[in-house]
């Protein structure tokens, strides 16, 4: 069983959940062969979000909100490939009794959650001065969990709600999720060096929630 230690917070229309260690050992060393093989051997589904048509932009200008890459897992893998994949194939986290416990103590935005039935998924990496300018997405939940290689060789990178102003602190294997209308911003990372091969920036393995009729 997983050794979650869940925060919740907010209250009203602004909840979210934190939980760290979110991935056991066995799985987090599985999450890392897959973010490894997609940085460096599958370069061809990289998407960089400032030329990615999803990514949210500034409804005036229409300028790209974010800079980092991008992979979308339920668009690069086939369906037998989905079940080797170890980010999709341990989402089965987010369907057990413990989580569903947990989530419960956020009421009644939760409802969304637990009646969603189908889900998308992808891995996006910043590197140095990447960012993320406030925006929603436009699921019902959204989840995200961060990666990166230790000793962090960046700063910057966290999360913040923009609506109220409050800021989730960037740690390793921490999950956080939120109803995806909620604003939210990722400051910009700086790395201290820049490292001469791709991979000790900031992964997020990010999960939307809907409910399809």
């Amino acid at each position: 069983m997983i050794d979650w230690k869940p925060q919740v917070g907010g209250e009203g229309a602004f909840p979210f959940l934190v939980v760290d260690n979110w991935y056991d050992n066995k799985s987090e060393k599985g999450v890392w062969s897959e973010l490894n093989f997609l940085s460096h051997n599958d370069r061809s589904e990289q998407k960089r979000a400032d030329k990615d048509k999803n990514v949210a932009r500034d409804l005036k200008t229409k300028v790209p909100l974010g800079k980092s890459y991008r992979w979308y897992l339920n668009v690069i893998y086939t369906t037998e490939g989905k079940t080797y994949s170890s980010i999709i194939r341990h989402m089965d986290n987010f369907r057990t009794p413990e989580f569903h416990k947990i989530i419960k103590h956020i009421t009644p935005q939760c409802r969304s959650f637990l009646s969603s039935n189908q889900d998308t998924s992808m891995v996006s990496y910043y590197e140095n001065n990447d960012y993320y300018k406030a925006h929603h997405d436009s699921a019902q939940w959204t989840s995200l969990c961060w990666f990166f290689r230790e000793p962090k060789q960046f700063t910057g990178g966290g999360l913040t709600f923009t609506e109220p102003n409050y800021k989730i602190n960037l740690k390793h294997n921490r999950m956080v999720m939120f109803p995806s209308y909620m604003m939210h911003e990722v400051e910009p990372v700086k790395f201290d060096k820049q490292p001469k091969d791709m991979g000790y920036g900031r992964y997020t393995i990010t999960h939307f929630f809907y409910n399809v009729f």
